[in-house]
């Protein structure tokens, strides 16, 4: 009883008395495990936010024909169906396209029927000189590619003729919106998929869809093996460039973090080692007394881990909560949202940082060890 009483009376005196010693290995374990914390956060919640930053960069996922040399068009019942087995909360946008030759004013062109409101989503990246059409019952308006409309003569705002060539549809348009897009789309004329449906007799019905997805590396190929599977009319498939990139970024940012979140460790480990090392010079004489009057190197050693031990998991708890704010002002900088605190942060930061700070005790604990009673009886 008298002998526990004494060692805790050792362990209290060692970390509140010797403060300026204590407060540094606090701090380096405090930035150590906010680092770790912070990192692990954004590790495990940047596959999501990168996968919407990088929505901004168009469709990543393709639903078409199984038979690429076919005529027929797909039937919307197959492509709703598709869409059954994408999680909702995954599913950025997705649009069906309609494609088919009308006649205008000055020329023939290609129109396209597309789901605006989701086209918006898809392509963010389209430059709108006027606005979008907003309600998928709109008949009266269009919108035209900057190139067709430059060969048109037509401007946000200009009636233009729409002739069907395979039904008796004739009828003038307003174009509400210019679209600039540096692709096809600036040489073709746009309206609502339902009402292009109308104009080339293709009611429900669609030449294939493009579809904006937060799915990454295997997800979405096994999304795809999925679709293709279940409906064998369909052939889904991602379109390599955009998501093939994106784990290539995601690989390269998780990696670039790693690396970081090691070189802080191995800094705050030699920093905890150095500053346990300093303490030992100072308290030779003391170790060595305890040494003298019947204290095992054993007891010694116990001693130094569980100062450090309790040093280190007040520092870890401190960490936790400066590494949650810290990921908050990450995420709000980089990716204009919070970051999500994930439950497995917690033992993640907390094994990582005592082991680290264990490992920093290693060299001390030797130090210690080699003090020998005579020499400090002699004051040597």
């Amino acid at each position: 009883m008298v002998a526990n009483k004494m060692f805790f009376n050792m362990i209290f005196k060692n970390i509140f008395v010797r403060m300026n010693k204590t407060l540094i290995i606090l701090l380096s374990i405090v930035v150590g495990a906010a680092i770790i914390s912070s990192f692990s956060s954004i590790y495990f919640d940047i596959s999501v936010k990168m996968s919407k930053e990088l929505r901004a960069y168009g469709a990543n996922f393709f639903i078409g024909k199984h038979d690429i040399n076919s005529k027929d068009n797909i039937y919307i019942s197959d492509y709703k169906k598709a869409l059954s087995y994408i999680d909702k909360e995954k599913l950025v946008g997705a649009s069906p396209l309609i494609y088919g030759m009308v006649r205008l004013d000055l020329g023939n062109a290609v129109l396209g029927g597309i789901d605006f409101k989701q086209a918006k989503k898809i392509n963010p990246f389209w430059q709108i000189e006027g606005s979008w059409i907003n309600v998928a019952f709109d008949k009266n308006n269009c919108m035209i590619g900057k190139t067709l409309a430059k060969n048109m003569e037509l401007k946000v705002g200009s009636k233009v003729t729409v002739k069907s060539l395979k039904t008796n549809f004739n009828k003038k348009l307003t174009v509400k919106g210019i679209i600039d897009s540096g692709q096809a789309e600036d040489n073709q004329i746009f309206v609502n998929f339902d009402f292009a449906g109308e104009i080339l007799d293709t009611k429900d019905t669609f030449n294939f869809a493009m579809l904006s997805v937060m799915y990454d590396g295997d997800s979405i190929n096994t999304l795809a093996k999925q679709i293709n599977k279940n409906v064998p009319d369909l052939k889904a498939k991602p379109i390599r460039k955009v998501s093939s990139s994106e784990g290539k970024i995601l690989n390269k940012i998780k990696g670039l973090m790693a690396i970081i979140a090691l070189m802080i460790l191995v800094i705050t480990t030699l920093c905890v080692s150095t500053t346990l090392i300093s303490s030992v010079a100072e308290r030779s004489r003391e170790i060595g007394l305890q040494k003298a009057i019947g204290a095992k190197n054993s007891d010694i050693t116990k001693q130094f881990l569980v100062e450090n031990a309790i040093v280190t998991t007040i520092g870890i708890i401190i960490g936790l909560i400066v590494g949650y704010f810290l990921a908050q002002l990450m995420g709000k900088a980089v990716f204009g949202s919070s970051i999500e605190m994930r439950i497995q942060v917690i033992p993640i930061t907390f094994i990582i940082s005592f082991c680290a700070s264990m490992i920093a005790a290693l060299l001390p604990i030797k130090k210690v060890l080699q003090i020998l009673p005579a020499n400090v009886l002699r004051g040597e």
